[in-house]
């Protein structure tokens, strides 16, 4: 699916599959679902998605604030620490919202980025399912809108 000239794809978190072959390299931003999930799932999960030059991390659901101070403790820490652990040669934003609709809109039609001209977003899934045919519902209707 195609919206706003943005490629658009879901991916499901599950520990038992590689669900990060389905991740982009280069000019994305990911949606991440996270109603809950457990922190050492979601450590890996933010882990990958740095991993993978990401260039924007939306955090949207009941736990988007404490998610992305995840995500920015990870991005400080990779940023301070001895080891060079890996980071892209662009910054990483990152944004929270607890509303679906708003942080999928944003997503889509506002989150823009100085140096990374940003075609996919991958909607990453780690609300165990509970979420999916909302995600689907709100991106169809943006698909007839825009």
């Amino acid at each position: 699916m195609i919206i706003n000239n943005r490629k658009i794809y879901f991916v499901k978190y599950d520990t038992e599959l590689d669900w990060t072959k389905d991740l982009p390299k280069l000019n994305w931003l990911c949606i991440l679902i996270n109603n809950d999930c457990d922190k050492k799932y979601l450590v890996e999960a933010i882990s990958k998605v740095i991993n993978n030059d990401v260039s924007f991390i939306c955090s949207i659901g009941r736990s988007s604030e404490a998610t992305q101070i995840l995500i920015d403790e990870e991005l400080v820490f990779r940023d301070v620490d001895i080891e060079n652990l890996y980071l892209p040669s662009h910054i990483i934003k990152t944004t929270w919202n607890s509303n679906y609709d708003e942080g999928i809109r944003f997503s889509i039609f506002g989150a823009c980025h100085e140096e990374v001209e940003i075609d996919k977003v991958v909607v990453l899934d780690m609300s165990k399912g509970e979420e999916t045919d909302r995600i689907f519902q709100i991106l169809s209707e943006y698909q007839l809108t825009g």
